[in-house]
């Protein structure tokens, strides 16, 4: 009895220690967070040579924040966008709500982390995602049935293939342990025995989309909202792509974006994934003029997101990276549903959540 009640007294301590953790590692980050917004705020400020947020706007954003979110501490991140927007808009979410508030809400991080599990794709969203040539998890090489092969199997199969491929190692973001190799190089004996991978075709891009720049794979970021009624409904599009040779399109290896509207017509300017200033008509590379790209495919990739999005409803929010195949084909390439890019996006084209009923 002694030892059982012990054991209920240790177990609550444990909880409350969890707790206090929890709301110390909360306010650090909130502490971070808005650090960043005014470090941004500034940088955008002397970019600009002016600051649109003078006394009264401030003002008028605290007052909002207070009214929406219960503080008007959440006003740096709104500042910013103020500041890069040109004027304060109501209806914004700051970062730092949208990350420790609302995403935690609407994005279980349990659910959320699946996404960085990339051998889990093809399985899950079918034929939308780029089947795989081969598996390698737990140490063994599996087929995209996930039957086990032997790797002299996969060794014929790779030299008879003879075509770029791509590595991905799970759990890698923002383009890491992610090889682009002719599939003739590739040295088995390099994967790591403790770590899962997935290895895919290299997909040949949609025409288009090779002209804007042919040295990444550029993918649109689709990202799709889950309403409580069952509806899935798109929030924003950009396409993501390279430049000055860069070999992938991430946003935060010096990728550039471009926004589309729900008609699939780009915006005339391209812009810094950073700090959200304009960089230009055309590509400072190709030359290629950003309101001329028409993509033919662009509602049917929307759709195919939408119903992806219902076949994984444990999350309300998800990233999708899409690619167009040569062939006019959106492909999955990877998706996120744990902390999908929304801030940038939301600063310059925002606001997307008007109505907190939505969440």
């Amino acid at each position: 009895m002694i030892r059982f009640y012990f054991g209920k007294v240790v177990n609550r301590v444990r909880i409350i220690l969890e707790r206090i953790t929890g709301i110390v590692k909360f306010n650090l980050l909130l502490v971070y967070e808005r650090n960043e917004a005014h470090r941004k705020r500034r940088q955008v400020i002397k970019r600009k040579g002016i600051s649109i947020v003078d006394r009264q706007v401030k003002k008028s954003i605290k007052r909002y924040a207070r009214q929406r979110f219960g503080k008007s501490a959440y006003w740096p991140y709104l500042a910013l966008y103020t500041e890069i927007r040109g004027k304060f808009i109501k209806g914004w979410i700051p970062n730092d709500y949208y990350w420790l508030v609302l995403l935690p809400r609407i994005n279980p991080k349990n659910y959320g982390y699946i996404s960085d599990q990339k051998t889990f794709d093809y399985k899950v969203f079918g034929d939308f995602a780029v089947k795989p040539l081969f598996y390698f998890i737990s140490g063994m090489f599996l087929n995209h049935e996930l039957n086990c092969i032997d790797k002299h199997q996969v060794k014929d199969m790779l030299l008879d293939y003879n075509k770029a491929i791509v590595v991905k190692e799970e759990s890698g973001v923002g383009g890491e342990q992610v090889s682009i190799i002719h599939s003739s190089d590739l040295i088995m004996e390099d994967f790591n025995q403790s770590k899962n991978y997935v290895i895919q075709p290299y997909i040949e891009q949609y025409k288009i989309l090779s002209d804007l720049y042919p040295n990444s794979v550029n993918t649109f970021r689709v990202t799709t909202y889950l309403k409580t009624d069952g509806s899935v409904h798109v929030k924003f599009v950009i396409l993501r792509f390279g430049v000055n040779n860069s070999k992938v399109d991430n946003l935060s290896l010096g990728g550039q974006y471009l926004f589309f509207d729900s008609s699939g017509r780009p915006s005339n300017m391209v812009y810094d994934y950073k700090l959200g200033y304009e960089i230009g008509e055309n590509h400072i590379n190709t030359g290629c003029i950003f309101s001329n790209i028409k993509i033919p495919m662009f509602s049917e990739m929307l759709e195919k997101c939408k119903n992806a999005h219902k076949v994984y409803p444990y999350v309300r929010l998800i990233g999708w990276d899409v690619c167009i195949t040569r062939s006019g084909e959106p492909k999955l390439i990877e998706w996120n549903a744990f902390n999908p890019v929304f801030w940038p996006v939301e600063a310059r084209f925002g606001p997307f959540w008007i109505e907190d009923d939505e969440f």
